[in-house]
């Protein structure tokens, strides 16, 4: 390997090396995970670091016949961690697909796999039929090197098996972002075969992660908006009901009282729809409203109380200012539950709102 190759692979392997860095961190002060998905990407990026960290001594140290020992062990461990993000896929995929993954048939065989590709990696440290360091301290391939490519390969397609088999089961930006994760190491490693020499695996693979932990955050950003929408749409829901049954008794019952009056009748019925209808309109209303939006249910349910109750019901109008804006029904409540609570539970049913 020419100098020109040393620093093109040393320049990808310190920019991968920063990009999972910068990972790791927003994974540790960044927006906050669910637990399993922190613990993922936490182990992800540490797996990657040490695996590129590795990587980076294996190449400072080769080529040097006083090094052969320390570039041994660097490229065992390099290989060691690469081989544990598939693992760590595996079982993140099937905890993503809300399965046990200990006793799945998928992580089963991929730690098998992995299990195989470490025993391949023990045995060529005791021969040279699948790689070996020369006298000078260079990297050599041995003829059963092929043999060594086979277990991770094979770990790659389980996993891809496994995220065709149960993309059903995730969301639309989970998908996506498994399918990142798997696709371009794969086309890193044919970009590697392609070019001999140039280690792009190590950057594809920092960026697959780094894609993939953007992804899940997006998609965990918009599932928790969602749910706060959902809470925000059943408090409301919840607040009606327990606003209509007594507002409709009343109310009814106001309607009753002024039958023998057609014209009077006819304008209680019309106040009555009219709250009814902007109750409606604000039953699935997430935001604050305007104030004059919720006066004008005030007005027609009391408008309703004091065809009820008469003159034993005062109502004085103090308005200061009307240019604000304020949670649906929190006036309406507070006029209802002073009425019914407050006035009409006083002595003589009498009093001034």
């Amino acid at each position: 390997m020419d100098g020109r190759e040393v620093n093109t692979n040393l320049i990808i392997a310190i920019s991968g090396l920063v990009i999972s860095g910068l990972g790791l961190i927003q994974v540790c002060v960044g927006f906050r995970y669910a637990k399993k998905t922190k613990k993922f990407f936490l182990l992800l990026f540490s797996c990657l670091i040490a695996y590129i960290g590795m990587d980076i001594l294996g190449q400072l140290t080769e080529g040097n016949p006083n090094t052969v020992l320390i570039s041994r062990l660097a490229l065992f461990l390099e290989s060691a961690f690469s081989s544990v993000l598939m693992l760590l896929l595996s079982g993140f995929l099937l905890e993503s697909c809300g399965m046990e993954r200990k006793r799945h048939p998928l992580f089963i065989t991929s730690l098998v796999l992995w299990i195989v590709y470490m025993g391949l990696l023990i045995f060529t440290q005791f021969t040279t039929e699948i790689y070996y360091y020369d006298a000078g301290g260079n990297y050599q391939r041995g003829p059963w090197y092929p043999v060594l490519l086979i277990p991770p390969v094979l770990l790659m397609l389980v996993n891809l098996i496994g995220l065709i088999r149960y993309r059903k089961r995730l969301s639309e930006k989970q998908w996506f972002a498994f399918a990142i994760y798997l696709i371009l190491p794969m086309i890193a490693m044919l970009l590697q075969m392609l070019f001999y020499g140039v280690y792009v695996i190590v950057l594809g693979s920092a960026m697959a992660a780094s894609f993939m932990l953007t992804f899940n955050l997006m998609d965990q950003t918009e599932r928790f908006y969602k749910q706060e929408a959902e809470n925000e749409k059943l408090k409301a829901e919840i607040l009606m009901a327990e606003v209509r049954p007594h507002f409709i008794f009343n109310s009814l019952t106001a309607i009753r009282a002024c039958l023998d009056e057609p014209e009077k009748a006819e304008e209680a019925l019309n106040h009555f729809t009219k709250f009814l209808r902007s109750s409606i309109d604000v039953l699935s209303e997430t935001e604050c409203i305007p104030v004059t939006q919720e006066l004008n249910t005030v007005e027609n349910y009391l408008y309703l109380a004091k065809e009820r109750f008469g003159e034993k019901l005062t109502v004085i109008r103090e308005i200061r200012d009307s240019d604000f804006m304020l949670p649906s029904f929190s006036i309406q409540t507070l006029v209802e539950n002073a009425v019914q609570h407050g006035i009409r539970e006083n002595k003589g049913g009498r009093g001034t709102l």
